[in-house]
C-alpha cells in the first residue's frame, strides 16, 4: 500500500518538468529580443545585457544554435537544469526547488545566472 505523499512523488516531478519545459521557448524569445535589441543599439536592455554576459563569457550566441538548444531542452527528474544558461551558452547549471510558501509558489532557482521559474502550471 502506498501512502499520499509517495503517490505524489513522481505527479510532482512530472509538474515540475512540465514547467519548466515552457520556459525554454521563453528564454530563445530572450536570446532573440537581445540580438535584436543589441543590433539596434538597445544596450542597455535586460535582455541584451544578458547576450553581453554570455559573449563576455567567451560562448558565441546565435539565434540559429539558441533555437536548437531550446527545442532540445530537457530536464531529467532529479537532474533539472537551468533553461536560460542551457538557452544562452550550451550549459547545464543545476536548478534548486525552494518549497512554497504562503507568500509564493514553490520555485527552481539557478545560483549561475540568477533565474527563478515559478514551478506552478496554470
Amino acid at each position: 500500500m502506498t501512502t499520499p505523499e509517495a503517490e505524489a512523488g513522481p505527479a510532482l516531478e512530472e509538474h515540475r518538468l512540465a514547467a519548466l519545459l515552457r520556459q525554454a521557448p521563453l528564454e530563445f524569445a530572450r536570446v532573440v529580443y537581445g540580438l535584436n535589441d543589441r543590433a539596434n543599439g538597445r544596450a542597455g536592455t535586460m535582455a541584451a545585457e544578458d547576450v553581453a554576459r554570455t559573449v563576455r563569457q567567451g560562448s558565441p550566441v546565435t539565434r540559429e544554435r539558441a533555437e536548437q538548444r531550446a527545442r532540445g531542452y530537457l530536464p531529467l527528474a532529479g537532474h533539472e537544469h537551468c533553461p536560460r544558461c542551457w538557452v544562452f551558452n550550451g550549459v547545464k547549471s543545476p536548478l534548486h526547488f525552494r518549497e512554497a510558501s504562503d507568500e509564493r509558489p514553490e520555485s527552481a532557482v539557478c545560483k549561475v545566472c540568477g533565474a527563478e521559474y515559478a514551478t506552478a502550471l496554470d
